[in-house]
């Protein structure tokens, strides 16, 4: 399992587990479960181009990031990955629950399952919202670590490398 093939099954885990949430978005009429990308967030539609912007499909979101790998070459490997969330309340005081919410419902999905693909729950799962907010979007980031099968190099068809 390497790192590209654990963060498509996060994300399609992810999109699976959040499918039935209704969160608001930016167009008050519209409710919708969050969207689930990998890496980063798509480039915003170009409205002079003639391209058309949806305000309600800039949130509510997911970002599953992958942040590091460490093999020690032994048979263990972990990897860690950071998980942005971001929702839209206009309720100035509450709305940090909606984030929150949708973190929540992810840390519990992950420990019932326990596995992700062939990622195993490892370590600790950690949850933060952003002190400071940008009101009416919230934004919150959670941690958490996998350990997965080690990636092991098959030199039987290219040959040994080491060998003159």
């Amino acid at each position: 399992m390497d790192s590209l093939n654990m963060t498509d099954e996060l994300v399609a885990f992810f999109t699976e587990e959040l499918s039935g949430m209704r969160l608001q978005t930016k167009d008050e009429s519209v409710v919708k479960a969050p969207t689930v990308y990998d890496g980063y967030i798509p480039q915003k539609r170009n409205v002079k181009r003639g391209e058309a912007d949806t305000e309600e499909d800039d949130y509510p979101f997911v970002i599953v990031r992958f942040l590091y790998e460490k093999d020690d070459l032994k048979g263990n490997n972990v990897m860690k990955f950071r998980v942005l969330v971001g929702t839209y309340s206009k309720d100035e005081r509450q709305g940090w629950r909606d984030n929150l919410h949708v973190m929540n419902h992810m840390k519990f999905a992950l420990k019932e399952a326990g596995f992700v693909g062939p990622g195993e729950l490892t370590g600790e799962i950690e949850l933060a919202l952003f002190e400071e907010q940008m009101k009416p979007i919230w934004r919150g980031i959670m941690e958490v670590d996998f350990k997965t099968p080690a990636v092991q190099w098959n030199r039987s068809e290219a040959g040994d490398a080491y060998n003159y």
